[in-house]
């Protein structure tokens, strides 16, 4: 597929766009702190982003966002904002499941545990392999779990465990309770869904994961967010 790629993350307080070109290098990248603000602060973000890569929106080959877990009303808004890229621009339109997306950006090789806080001490976390170049290996499926309980779980495997995701902000002073626990970046980058779509398209074994559909990981009556 030829040409750059605009993507764009909102299931965090902190809303992110890049445009990457069709070999995943990093043309333009904005990011910014904007709680509740997302439906005000995309369109704005996004144009900016696009500024800054020098790029029109008809010059873009596909777009490519985080389809959760994460935020209920981000990543309602996020999804409307990429269906409407798709159809307005006749462009391939990729939801990608933010935790996978995070663990693959990671270059060294062990496990990694991206958790995103879904308050009091629960976050959206998942647990994966990753090595050799290939896709992450799932070994824990995404979910909403208690961070203290997915802790108590990882320990049991004696491994170290790099932490990814703004879990690693908010809950801190639980993590540094478990010695296997590496604290790594606590806010994701847009340019990483890209970059997992683009290598997703190859894959035929993934292919149902890029979708349009919400992954919430829970009742959105009961979001909090």
């Amino acid at each position: 597929m030829k040409g750059p790629w605009l993507c764009f993350d909102t299931a965090t307080e902190v809303l992110s766009a890049a445009v990457i070109g069709e070999d995943g290098r990093l043309l333009a990248e904005v990011s910014r702190h904007a709680p509740r603000l997302h439906s005000a602060m995309l369109v704005p973000t996004i144009e900016e982003t696009l500024a800054l890569a020098g790029i029109a929106r008809g010059d873009l080959a596909a777009a490519a966002a985080n389809r959760g877990p994460g935020s209920y009303t981000g990543l309602r808004i996020g999804l409307a904002a990429l269906q409407a890229l798709r159809d307005g621009l006749g462009i391939p339109a990729y939801g990608v499941p933010g935790l996978v997306a995070a663990a693959f950006s990671q270059a060294q090789d062990g496990l990694v545990a991206p958790a995103l806080d879904a308050r009091r001490e629960d976050a959206f976390c998942a647990l994966y392999e990753v090595g050799g170049g290939a896709l992450p290996l799932e070994r824990i499926e995404p979910s909403l779990r208690g961070l203290r309980e997915f802790c108590g779980e990882l320990g049991l495997l004696r491994r170290p465990v790099l932490f990814l995701g703004d879990a690693v902000r908010a809950h801190r002073s639980i993590l540094e309770g478990f010695e296997f626990a590496r604290l790594g970046a606590a806010d994701l980058r847009a340019a990483d869904l890209g970059r997992f779509a683009q290598r997703a398209r190859e894959e035929a074994s993934i292919a149902d994961a890029l979708s349009t559909a919400a992954l919430y990981l829970r009742p959105p009556a009961v979001s909090g967010r």
